[in-house]
C-alpha cells in the first residue's frame, strides 16, 4: 500500500516496539536536517540517549520539568511546519495511558494532526531478541528468573491490541499504521522513511547492526559470569569471544520451539488478527 505520512502540522509517533530495527531508524532519522519546512523530520527536541526519550514518562531519565520544556518546544515547531515531525521512542509504546492520553489530547487542541506508526513482530521472535538484549546489557531480569520465565512476564507486557488501543482510542483507528517486521524485514529502515515520503538508501542500516545482539547460546554464560564478576572490560572481552564461537544451530531451534509452543502458543495469531480487524498495514 502506498501511503504517504509527510502532512503539514502533523506529529507522527514511533513508540517502536522494540527489537523492530528502533535503533537504526532513529540512528539516520536524527541526522536529518529540520531547515527544510517541506521535508519530513524527526524532532530536535525531547532528544536523550539516541531517541526521543524525554517524551516517554517510564524512561529512566524522564523528569517533569524536562518534559514539560521540551514538549512546548516541540509543539510550536511542529504546529509551524508544511511536514511531519517524528517522535521516535521505543519507551513510549508502554508509556502511562493517562501520559499518553494528555500528549495526544493536547497536541490536537493545538491543532496537530496525530499520526502512529507501530511496528509488529511475532512474538517469539521479539521475546528471545528482548531477552538477549537484557541479557547483554545485564539489566530487567531477576537473578532467579530463567528465559522461559522472562518470557511469560514479558509477553503479558507486549500484547499489541492493548498497547495500540492506548493511542487509537484517542486518535481514531484511521490514524494508526502498522508495519509488518516479519514481512519487510531486510528493508524495513527503507521502507519506514517512505512513508513519511524520504526516499533514502538505507540497505546498509541492519547489516551495521546498529545495536548488535548477542548470541543466544552464550547467554547462560553470560549471566553467570554476572554472578560471579563485575568487570566490564572483561565482560565486554567474553562477550566478543564467546560471539565468535561456532555452536550446534539445534540448540537455538529447540529453545524457539519451546517458546513458541508452551509460552506463545497462538496468542500472536490471535492479536494479529485483531489489529487487521481494526487497522491499516503499510
Amino acid at each position: 500500500m502506498n501511503i504517504n505520512l509527510n502532512q503539514p502540522k502533523t506529529i507522527i509517533f514511533h513508540p517502536g516496539i522494540g527489537k523492530t530495527a528502533t535503533s537504526a531508524i532513529q540512528n539516520i532519522g536524527f541526522k536529518l536536517s529540520t531547515d527544510n519546512n517541506l521535508q519530513a523530520c524527526f524532532s530536535p527536541f525531547g532528544l536523550f540517549g539516541g531517541a526521543s526519550n524525554y517524551f516517554a514518562s517510564n524512561h529512566p531519565g524522564f523528569s517533569l520539568e524536562n518534559y514539560q520544556q521540551n514538549w512546548k518546544s516541540l509543539l510550536s515547531f511542529a504546529k509551524n511546519r508544511d511536514s511531519s515531525t517524528v517522535v521516535s521512542s521505543e519507551f513510549l509504546i508502554r508509556d502511562n495511558p493517562q501520559h499518553i492520553a494528555n500528549m495526544l489530547n493536547e497536541a490536537k487542541s493545538e491543532g496537530i494532526e496525530v499520526k502512529v506508526i507501530v511496528a509488529v513482530r511475532n512474538y517469539t521472535d521479539y521475546l528471545i531478541s528482548a531477552f538477549l538484549q537484557a541479557v547483554k546489557v545485564n539489566w530487567g531480569i531477576p537473578d532467579n528468573e530463567d528465559m522461559f520465565k522472562f518470557c511469560e512476564r514479558e509477553l503479558a507486557q507486549i500484547r499489541m491490541p492493548l498497547l495500540v488501543d492506548n493511542w487509537a482510542k484517542h486518535i481514531g483507528d484511521e490514524n494508526v499504521f502498522l508495519m509488518d517486521y516479519d514481512k519487510d524485514k531486510q528493508d524495513f529502515v527503507s521502507l519506514f522513511f517512505t512513508v513519511i515520503g524520504l526516499n533514502i538508501d538505507a540497505s546498509n542500516s541492519l547489516q551495521s547492526k546498529v545495536n548488535e545482539s548477542i548470541r543466544l547460546e552464550i547467554a547462560p554464560m553470560l549471566r553467570h559470569f554476572d554472578r560471579v564478576s563485575s568487570n566490564k572490560q572483561q565482560r565486554e572481552e567474553l562477550i566478543k569471544y564467546l560471539n565468535s564461537l561456532d555452536y550446534k544451530e539445534q540448540h537455538a531451534k529447540n529453545v524457539k520451539q519451546r517458546i513458541e509452543t508452551k509460552v506463545v502458543r497462538n496468542a500472536f495469531t490471535h492479536d494479529k488478527e485483531r489489529l487487521t480487524a481494526r487497522y491499516t498495514w503499510i
